[in-house]
């Protein structure tokens, strides 16, 4: 775990569960093969040289990588709460008592490849009322029905009861 991620822990508090987003999200390498895939036959028919321009579809995925890695994002949950935490980014932290339900989105080419989204509905501190929540998201999990069943256990170790569910085809 990430040194900047490893300050964010309190005394007593035991980690349950680490996981860190992807690097490149599954649709954005499926175009950019594509791309690459177009340009080199294009490259054959037209010019053998043109095939040197498939570097540039692939500059976005470097700059979007050393951008991820530089951050070095992590999630993690711990047997008091939720925390994603990026260098130089103001960590989120989700206190367990406050978890009303976790729900997994994935697309259908995420579930085949792996990938995905959690949804957290939390319960403001500063409205009670039945029925009003804040949905905080963790996105391009590798496996996000780990982490939403870490989630619950941990909810359910402390004492509360929550709703988890997995959806399809969402955006």
């Amino acid at each position: 775990m990430p040194r900047h991620a490893v300050r964010l822990l309190t005394v007593g508090e035991r980690l349950l569960y680490v996981t860190r987003p992807l690097v490149a999200r599954p649709a954005l390498l499926v175009a950019l093969g594509a791309i690459v895939l177009a340009l080199g036959v294009f490259s054959m028919i037209v010019d053998p040289g043109f095939f040197r321009l498939a570097i540039l579809p692939l500059l976005p995925l470097l700059g979007a990588s050393a951008g991820r890695l530089l951050h070095a994002p992590v999630v993690f949950v711990t047997d008091r709460r939720v925390v994603s935490a990026g260098r130089w980014l103001r960590p989120r932290s989700i206190d367990l008592p406050r978890v009303r339900g976790v729900r997994v989105r994935q697309t259908a080419l995420e579930r085949h490849v792996g990938p995905g989204a959690v949804d957290v509905l939390v319960q403001p501190v500063e409205d009670v009322r039945e029925g009003v929540f804040l949905c905080c998201n963790f996105a391009a999990l590798p496996d996000p029905q780990a982490l939403a069943s870490a989630i619950c256990a941990a909810v359910a170790a402390s004492g509360r009861n929550t709703t988890a569910e997995a959806h399809g085809p969402t955006s």
